[in-house]
């Protein structure tokens, strides 16, 4: 029995290496355009709250409003953002998607869409037992992270 549980954590942190490389590495790329996962992020959370300031998307997001301002920096220069100054609070900036941007996401949105109905359809097609476990196998790794406090 203990070598099976072995085995799981070792297949858990192989999984769990890659996903850490893939937060680390990953780029969507769409045309000419290619987004990090500190942009993708910061990109949602726009989506999320439109009229959002870099304040409110810091404490949204859970970072800096500096890691904010620097993420925007990027996108600005990339051309998926526009900046605009707030003129009802002094030093507040709010932003918008250029074209380009809503492109980007829209078809980052598409792939995520996509990968999200496979892994679904896979789901749907377990027997119900393995279900039940992996379910409450993903609210044991839940309750082993960090932020469960």
């Amino acid at each position: 029995m203990a070598d099976a549980a072995q085995h799981i954590l070792a297949l858990w942190e192989r999984v769990s290496d890659r996903l850490v490389f893939l937060e680390k590495h990953y780029v969507f790329r769409h045309g000419g355009l290619r987004l990090h996962p500190s942009e993708l992020h910061l990109l949602l959370a726009i989506r999320g709250e439109p009229q959002a300031n870099a304040t409110r998307l810091a404490a949204r997001l859970g970072i800096t409003k500096g890691a904010v301002s620097q993420v925007m920096k990027r996108l600005k220069g990339k051309g998926v953002i526009a900046k605009h100054a707030d003129p009802a609070q002094k030093n507040e900036v709010t932003v918008s998607f250029t074209g380009l941007g809503r492109k980007g996401l829209s078809a980052f949105m598409a792939e995520r869409a996509s990968t999200h109905k496979r892994f679904c359809a896979y789901l749907s097609a377990l027997p119900e037992d393995e279900k039940k476990t992996l379910r409450r196998f993903l609210e044991q790794v839940g309750a082993y992270l960090p932020g469960n406090e």
